[in-house]
């Protein structure tokens, strides 16, 4: 297979598929190959706010295993409270919600936390993933779809659409934006959380072993607050922004001194009390590995 090129073509059948306004963007070489594909390569655009993969990778879905499996990582996420953490950033915003749905719902983690602290809310869950349909059969009165397009012809409006590190796996942003507005019940949202190219150790550290890491071909976008915020709102949203860093630095400091994931005990031990102000520090500098989008129909 031959190289890709150093610059993609304005006119390129690829880059004319990306959503509005980021098709008219220009992208140069970033980088060759990415983690688990040395002939796919990562192109930015010549704002450094989006990051797309060529040639376009396929990814089969239903053999994929995320990589904190892969790479033996699962106890250490779950040191993280990722469902705990999520929450606490975004509570806020189901306190007046009475429905929400939740795409790529996996496990439904996520939906069974809302319904311990939300008995009356109506949940439902867009995942077509077998394997995990027992978790969230245990889930009460869980109302299941495998696609939004089947959500929509049953009729469903909800307050709430969540999407967690799912839209930048989205190859058509712009159908499914399309689709998920039929959803929203009047005043609803969609919440979408992202890794974001603001990632410190990308942005701000410059780790180039945390490069080599990073770009995977199962996101084949890569978005930051300012370019996702000019897709949702050339497709009719008006958008807050949140930032929400993750990792902490017992991460950071193990990504610098180590090159690796995973982080360490020790110095998890020795930072453990100073790992809330840092993630704040980063949030308020914008400087964050991850980011919500606060999407509303705009009036």
């Amino acid at each position: 297979m031959p190289r890709t090129i150093d610059a993609l073509p304005l006119d390129s059948a690829y880059t004319v598929s990306l959503p509005d306004p980021l098709c008219n963007e220009r992208f140069v070489l970033l980088k060759r190959g990415v983690y688990d594909d040395p002939m796919i390569d990562v192109y930015v655009n010549t704002a450094g706010d989006f990051a797309l993969l060529a040639p376009p990778p396929a990814v089969d879905y239903l053999a994929y295993k995320p990589r904190h499996q892969t790479l033996g990582l699962s106890h250490y996420k779950k040191t993280r409270r990722v469902i705990e953490s999520r929450y606490a950033k975004i509570e806020g915003y189901f306190t007046d919600a009475g429905s929400v749905l939740e795409v790529g719902a996996a496990d439904g983690a996520f939906l069974s936390k809302l319904r311990a602290l939300h008995p009356a809310m109506h949940l439902a869950a867009i995942e077509p993933d077998e394997s995990t349909r027992p978790q969230r059969n245990s889930i009460a009165g869980l109302n299941q779809f495998e696609t939004l397009e089947a959500a929509a012809d049953a009729g469903l409006k909800v307050d709430v659409i969540c999407l967690f590190h799912v839209f930048e796996h989205l190859v058509d942003p712009t159908s499914w934006l399309a689709s998920a507005k039929r959803l929203l019940a009047p005043g609803g949202k969609i919440i979408i959380e992202i890794p974001s190219l603001d990632d410190p150790l990308l942005a701000l550290y410059q780790s180039a072993a945390y490069r080599e890491f990073y770009f995977q071909k199962q996101h084949p976008f890569v978005y930051s607050a300012a370019s996702l915020g000019r897709v949702l709102e050339r497709h009719g949203f008006s958008t807050a922004m949140v930032p929400y860093q993750r990792y902490g630095m017992e991460n950071h400091l193990t990504w610098l001194s180590a090159g690796k994931p995973g982080g360490s005990a020790e110095l998890r031990t020795i930072f453990g009390a100073c790992e809330a102000g840092y993630a704040t520090a980063l949030e308020a500098g914008g400087r964050t590995d991850t980011v919500f989008a606060i999407a509303k129909i705009a009036v």
